[in-house]
């Protein structure tokens, strides 16, 4: 009989192995299908019920066969795959829509195709648990129970344990193929045929459920020679090659013992089928795939990728008790120990899987990184079991912190339960930061649709818009909605993307950073808007209202080339009645009455006081077919804000029928050096003809000192009643004096250089504006 504490450590560990599987059951239920579930499904199913594999896609096909199982006994049966359209040319998508997606009622085939998958992991899960007990430390076996904890309560593995894919499927084959070599190596002075014949049966299984199963071949191969020098018999190299014979097997069993051609090659082989997964498989690697990563958009691989998301989606727990696990073999000085062969079987293969990680083109999810964790767990747990010289109640009271630390983390999955896949820790913000960082599998996959239209319902809303990226059908959930793009019926880049119209929408928040959409900065207008609602962390639902009507669109066409009149147009949605303005923003600035946009390059006129006032509306942040520019909205219910600029006091100055001034912002002049003087308008009326802002400094003797004119708005640009804002740089020569200089200002026409006839409604007429007398001063 087993001692007391190792059947209560078993019967916690079957307690643990139930809450996996309830969280996992249940949140099944309450997701809707994802975007590789009909694929994988399709699959599956076309591969079990013909028994050819031409829609095997990208991984092998065993467990899409597992998950599709069930679907045989359906009622109303599936539709004979070989009877969709797409059954000739191979189309999967083609043939996933017509046999799955368009399939009613959904839910009932969905759950069912999922039910293999929540065994694989309750499978997983006690795999991890018997290989933790093996390793630990005699007499405490039951801290195997820290790694299952950590398993059963990790978000990530209860994410993809609930739906029909093969990433938890492949964590758990080459777990099971790495633990089963490790008790068949572990007793190489005698072998046992049995020990073999598993290792051989994990490995065959393993290689039949995804492709990243491959690299356990040099990882075995490492093994075997490294349990080689112990043993030497001839027994032990016979039972080698029957674990190859053996997998081998199993997988060409997979295949029903099928023997055809392969592309470049001149003769038939066994489980020729097996060649087509790695075919499309380095066929997508060499094409790429869009992702996200950190603010950017990106095609292929970035080596950053998988650390940033190890590090954002891995729970703090986790992460901290592997820091400490290894302090601990350090410390104890037990790194000798990383090549004893239970230890290579432990680390092995999770440091090549990662490493070559590094250099994938493929950077879609987390869920890539699947088969790391178990092998964590296991390290961590076979690490901590190490008996410490510390006093009884130091023990107590660490597993007491322990155990409250892993209360905390069982609480926080629970509280995110059923959205396990958007967790993220606290170092990216929660669930609800994560979408700053990474999205795709990471956070959204299409699982919140179900729960977007029990959202809708409840408030009674029936119109609205989506956006989602998927081949899926959200109307199999109730939600009849307006296509936004991506969606095939919708335009391919959003119509007023710079001012969307009042509605409902609801956008995916994959979609909301520009990943498979035509324009990465599509949804930009609505990144600067809060959303109403997160449904699941992933969905983000919008409420825009009325906003005023626009009356201008004001545009700096310096220093960067200027958008299209129709780009401006179409993006913005208004007509030929609306003015659009042009200016130079370098040294100019315009506030036109009435309520409007400015477009401006992000390289430059974001320094100006008015802008405080405007909200940023939109951005392009990358360069595309037009440099990257900013879009603010401009609402006149406020005077424009800012540096108060310095108007002689009680004067309303004129100058010609054209301007009024407003006053002038200047910074201490220093001799020998330059500054920058700001002139106030008001503008009265357009000039009839072309003319230039003036800003003279005279000196004390009344003779020019500085000269600064310029305008960076030409008056066909000038809107009766807005302001104009115009910068004036001044050289103050190094051979001045010290003094009260006069800053003159006004305006003359070109090409004569008339200047306008300044009035101030009660003195004598002047040719300037003398606004005020400025120190000149030493440097």
């Amino acid at each position: 009989m087993a001692p007391q504490p190792a059947r209560r450590s078993r019967w916690i560990a079957v307690l643990l192995l139930l809450a996996f599987f309830a969280q996992v059951a249940t949140a099944a239920r309450q997701t809707s299908i994802t975007l590789d579930e009909p694929l994988h499904i399709a699959s599956g199913y076309a591969c079990l019920l013909t028994g050819d594999y031409r829609l095997v896609e990208e991984h092998p096909p065993l467990l899409k066969m597992l998950q599709a199982a069930p679907l045989l006994l359906a009622d109303p049966p599936l539709q004979d795959p070989r009877t969709s359209a797409g059954w000739a040319s191979a189309d999967l998508i083609a043939v996933a829509r017509e046999i799955v997606v368009a399939y009613r009622p959904l839910d009932p085939l969905v759950y069912a195709a999922r039910v293999p998958t929540m065994l694989v992991g309750v499978l997983l899960g006690a795999l991890v648990y018997r290989w933790a007990a093996d390793l630990a430390r005699r007499g405490r076996e039951g801290w195997a129970l820290l790694a299952l904890a950590l398993f059963a309560f990790d978000p990530n593995m209860l994410a993809h344990a609930g739906v029909a894919a093969t990433d938890l499927g492949a964590a758990a084959g080459i777990v099971a193929v790495l633990f089963a070599f490790w008790r068949w190596a572990r007793s190489a002075r005698n072998p046992r045929l049995g020990h073999a014949l598993v290792a051989a049966g994990a490995l065959g299984i393993a290689l039949g459920v995804k492709n990243t199963a491959l690299l356990l071949g040099p990882v075995v191969a490492v093994l075997i020679l490294r349990a080689w020098p112990s043993t030497r018999t001839t027994r032990y190299l016979v039972q080698a090659g029957v674990v190859a014979a053996g997998a081998f097997l199993i997988l060409w069993a997979t295949y029903r013992f099928e023997v055809g051609p392969v592309p470049g090659l001149p003769f038939a082989v066994p489980a020729a089928s097996h060649a087509l997964p790695l075919i499309r498989l380095r066929e997508h690697m060499r094409e790429g795939h869009s992702a996200f990563l950190l603010g950017r958009n990106y095609h292929h691989g970035d080596w950053r990728y998988f650390p940033v998301a190890l590090g954002l989606k891995t729970p703090p727990l986790t992460l901290g008790l592997g820091l400490l696990s290894v302090v601990i073999s350090a410390a104890t000085r037990r790194w000798h120990r990383a090549v004893n062969l239970a230890w290579m079987c432990v680390w092995l293969f999770p440091v090549l899987y990662f490493a070559t990680s590094l250099v994938s083109g493929i950077n879609i999810g987390y869920r890539h990184l699947l088969p790391v964790l178990p092998f964590a767990y296991v390290f961590i747990a076979a690490s901590l079991s190490v008996r410490a010289p510390v006093a009884l109640t130091v023990q107590r009271l660490v597993r007491a912190g322990l155990l409250l630390f892993l209360g905390g983390y069982a609480l926080v999955t629970l509280q995110l339960h059923p959205w396990h896949l958007a967790y993220f820790n606290l170092l990216a913000g929660g669930p609800d930061g994560g979408y700053r960082y990474l999205v795709d599998s990471n956070l959204d996959w299409g699982q919140t649709w179900k729960a977007l239209r029990s959202y809708l319902d409840d408030r009674g809303i029936t119109d609205f818009y989506l956006s989602s990226y998927t081949i899926n059908d959200p109307r199999a959930y109730g939600l009849d909605y307006k296509p936004l793009p991506p969606w095939p019926e919708a335009p391919p880049v959003l119509p007023q993307r710079y001012n969307p119209p009042p509605g409902v929408y609801a956008i995916s928040s994959t979609q909301l950073q520009g990943v498979v959409v035509a324009d990465p900065e599509m949804f930009d207008a609505f990144r600067k808007l809060e959303p109403v609602a997160r449904i699941g962390h992933a969905m983000f639902v919008y409420e825009v209202g009325a906003s005023p009507a626009i009356e201008w669109v004001a545009q700096c066409a310096t220093p960067s080339a200027p958008l299209p009149v129709e780009t401006l147009r179409e993006g913005f949605g208004i007509g030929a009645e609306v003015p659009l303005l042009n200016f130079d923003c370098t040294q100019s600035w315009i506030v036109p009455s009435g309520n409007g946009r400015y477009v401006l390059p992000r390289t430059a006129g974001h320094d100006w006081a008015p802008l405080a006032q405007a909200r940023l509306a939109y951005e392009q942040t990358q360069t595309g077919w037009v440099p990257p520019y900013a879009i603010y909205e401009w609402r006149a219910a406020e005077p424009p804000a800012g540096p108060a600029p310095q108007a002689p006091a009680g004067r309303r100055v004129a100058v010609g029928e054209v301007l009024s001034f407003v006053g002038y912002g200047a910074p201490e002049l220093h001799i020998g050096e330059t500054a920058v003087v700001e002139a106030w308008w008001r503008i009265k009326d357009q000039p009839t003809g072309p003319l230039s802002l003036m800003v003279h400094l005279l000196g004390p003797d009344g003779t020019v000192v500085a000269v600064g004119d310029a305008l960076g708005v030409p008056g066909d640009q000038w809107t009766p009643g807005g302001l104009l804002i115009q910068r004036h740089t001044l050289v103050i020569p190094a051979g001045a004096t010290p003094g009260a200089y006069a800053l003159h200002l006004g305006a003359y026409t070109l090409p004569d250089v008339q200047r306008l006839p300044v009035s101030d409604g009660g003195g004598a007429p002047a040719d300037s504006v003398v606004a005020a007398l400025l120190e000149v001063t030493s440097p």
